[in-house]
Order: structure tokens, then C-alpha cells, then sequence
């Protein structure tokens, strides 16, 4: 399997990291930095997959009486309807499906959705996901993960639970975390940071029964995301009004005019055809009545015609085998040789012409001493008369003729 582009974007700054990462996981090549501009060509040579900054992301879950995805997804803003600042009409919302009681839920405005999208299409890059990076790390109930970069701080609770917080604002988050009563106690606290960054202040706030597991990472933390980002695909943003065209919708586009030639060749390619057989279909009347008549001519006492063409060829075979019981007849010629040419096991027959009462024999054999042997046996049968009419030496192989007829 070919590897897979990721890409970790903020519309915000217009920049973006990137790099390749295989099936297991892990990148193939050294992540970059940059403009969008420079994944242009790059972008359209692999199946890519973006990682949208969670700042402009809203991550929560809801518990709705209904599995439907329709229902859940027109009774999603109202369910949260108190916890946005903005109208939830404005709201683009996507959801996972849960293994509980709640369902878990990303909105996202429309507009800087669109903006995402139009951002990226500049560039002839059309993703295949877009997910939230602070879903891309490696929490889960038992084990919970914060990602610290500059300024900012990613935290997951869960596998559908994460967010982005100021990263002085961190410690206060993990303790209000910890003092919550409605959330599982982690057994393991993942903390990814970069190196020679400050953590004291986290490391305080986390008590001696859970297990600190300090993690570091240079560059950015795409090196953390992209062992985990599968872990995130079913929160793609790129479903309802932004799910992609497609593909075949746009190869169908790029192919109707061809296709509708084709069409156009295809039915004037019958009319021809038709046209050609049912003139086909005249002449072969035409030339079964010349038959007909040809056969009424070479052979006037025929009275009954079924087939004229089957009957002059048996008519013809008849006359070129001679008579019945004929004495001269080909197989009673053949009769006669058959026993020399069987045991000679030095010649091997290629052809056999009859006419005028004699058979021309074609055969190959390994020297020309068998050939003249097999003439020698044939004229002292006392039945027939053999004669060599030609013989020719090609590489390893003898070619010879022998005119047979009956002897006397």
C-alpha cells in the first residue's frame, strides 16, 4: 500500500507541516514546513489525510434516544445549543459511532470549513479525511495523553474526547480532570514535550498511584500524530455538505464526449453491419440458385435436389475415386502399399494425390537408401508398379515422391 500524505494545517497562519507516513504508522520521510503552494504537485501523487488545528474545532459528546445518524444529526444542535457561542445553525457537525450510551460529536463553523476546504483546493489538494490533531495522540480511558507545542497544549481523555488549551492554563485543566468524579481515573499519563521544555508545573499536579510517562519529540509533533491519527477517521469532517465528489462523477464528466461518440460510431457501425449482411443475404440466394442450376446441367438425371452443393461435391468424390470395386480405385492401390509403408517405421507419409488411376505419395524419410528401399519391396509385390518421381535432401531430412499404380 502507497504511503499517505499528512498534513497538520491552521487556516489561521497559511502554513502548514507535512510528511509521508506508512500503513504501521510511521514516517517515511522528513517532515517539512511551509506554504501550502509547496504541496501543489506533491499533494496529487498520494492519498492525503489533513489535521486540522483543534482550536477551531468543538469536541463533545451527547446522549440522545436514538442510534439513527439522520435523527442524531438534526437533534445534535439543539442538544448543544447551550454550549456554542455562535448560532448552531452556523455549525457543521459530524459523528462517530459510540460504544456506549453517548455519541461522540465535531462541529465546526461552516464558513471556516469552507475556508479550509478553498484553501486547500488553491492547491490542488483534495483530501480523503480531515480530523482533529488533539484526537491524534494516544488517549484513551486508561491511559491519557497531553501533547505540549509552544504556546499550546493538546489534551485527550479519550478516544473521542480532546482539546486545545493555552499551555499555561494546562495544569489547571488536568487537575479540574483528575478532581472529576464523572471521568475514569487514568492508570497512565502520556506527556509529550519537546526538549528542554519546562513541565514542573504538570508534573506536580499528578499523583504518585498514576504512572508519568515523559515522551520527547524535535521538530513538531506530526512525529507524535501520525501513529494514531487512524484512531481519529471516524470524526471525518468530510461528510454531509462537505463530503467529497465522486471520482467517478468527475471521470464520467471528463469522459461523456468520448463516450457519446463512441455511441454515435457504435449505432452507425450496426446500420453498416445490417446493411452489409442483408446484402450478404442476397447474394448467397443468388449464388445457391446458380448452384442449382449449375448441378441440373452437369448431372440432368438428378430428380430429387435437397442440397446441390452437398451432392455435386459427393458426385465429384465419387468420380474421383473411380468406380465402385474398381480394381484401379484408390483404396485398392493403397491396400497393396499399406503393409511396406507400416513397417518401414524410416518413412513417414506427408501426402497422397489420386488421379488417372495411379496415386502420387509424398514422404520424408531419414536417407534416401529407405526410399529407394521401399520403391524395391513395392515393384516386387508382384501387385504394384512404383516408380521414384522425385527426392530432394534438406538439413537431416529426405523429401521423395512415388508414383503407384496397379501392376500389368
Amino acid at each position: 500500500m502507497e504511503d499517505t500524505l499528512l498534513i497538520h494545517f491552521n487556516p489561521a497562519h497559511q502554513q502548514a507541516a507535512w510528511a509521508l507516513v506508512n500503513n504501521a504508522g510511521e514516517l517515511t520521510c522528513k517532515i517539512q514546513q511551509g506554504e501550502l503552494a509547496e504541496l501543489s504537485t506533491f499533494a496529487g501523487k498520494h492519498h492525503s489525510v489533513v489535521l486540522l488545528d483543534n482550536i477551531l474545532l468543538h469536541i463533545n459528546h451527547v446522549q440522545l434516544p436514538t442510534q439513527n445518524r439522520q435523527k442524531l444529526l438534526r437533534a445534535i444542535p439543539y442538544a448543544l445549543e447551550e454550549q456554542l457561542a455562535d448560532d448552531v445553525d452556523k455549525f457543521h457537525f459530524v459523528t462517530a459511532k459510540s460504544d456506549g450510551a453517548k455519541t461522540a460529536v465535531v462541529g465546526i463553523r461552516i464558513d471556516t470549513m469552507q475556508a479550509v476546504i478553498d484553501a486547500l483546493a488553491k492547491h490542488n489538494i483534495k483530501p480523503d479525511a480531515v480530523i482533529p490533531d488533539a484526537l491524534c495522540l494516544a488517549g484513551n480511558a486508561q491511559q491519557w495523553a497531553i501533547l505540549i507545542y509552544g504556546e499550546n497544549a493538546d489534551v485527550q481523555l479519550d478516544r473521542f474526547d480532546g482539546a486545545e488549551y493555552d499551555r499555561e492554563l494546562t495544569p489547571l485543566v488536568l487537575k479540574s480532570s483528575l478532581n472529576n468524579t464523572a471521568l475514569p481515573r487514568p492508570e497512565k499519563i502520556l506527556l509529550f514535550r519537546m526538549e528542554n521544555e519546562s513541565i514542573d508545573d504538570i508534573v506536580a499536579i499528578i499523583p504518585n498511584d498514576i504512572e508519568l510517562v515523559q515522551l520527547q519529540y524535535n521538530q513538531h509533533p506530526l512525529v507524535v500524530y501520525c501513529g494514531q491519527y487512524k484512531n481519529a477517521l471516524p470524526l471525518n469532517l468530510l461528510q454531509g455538505q462537505f463530503k467529497p465528489k465522486s471520482k467517478n462523477v468527475a471521470r464520467w464528466k471528463r469522459w461523456r464526449l468520448p463516450v457519446a461518440l463512441a455511441a454515435v460510431w457504435l449505432v452507425l457501425n450496426l446500420s453498416i453491419t445490417t446493411f452489409q449482411y442483408q446484402s450478404l443475404a442476397r447474394k448467397n440466394t443468388e449464388m445457391q440458385a446458380q448452384i442449382t442450376r449449375l448441378y441440373k446441367e452437369a448431372f440432368p438425371e438428378s430428380r430429387r435436389i435437397v442440397n446441390p452443393r452437398v451432392q455435386m461435391e459427393q458426385k465429384l468424390e465419387k468420380l474421383k475415386s473411380g468406380a465402385s470395386g474398381s480394381s484401379d480405385s484408390l483404396l485398392t492401390i493403397l491396400s497393396y502399399a499399406a503393409g511396406a509403408l507400416a513397417k518401414d517405421k524410416n518413412i513417414n507419409l506427408q501426402s497422397i494425390d489420386y488421379r488417372s488411376n495411379r496415386v502420387d505419395i509424398n514422404l520424408t524419410s531419414t536417407s534416401l537408401n529407405a526410399i529407394q528401399e521401399l520403391n524395391n519391396k513395392l515393384n516386387h509385390s508382384g501387385q504394384l508398379k512404383s516408380e521414384i518421381t522425385s527426392s530432394a535432401s534438406d538439413k537431416n531430412e529426405v523429401k521423395g515422391s512415388l508414383r503407384l499404380q496397379r501392376a500389368g
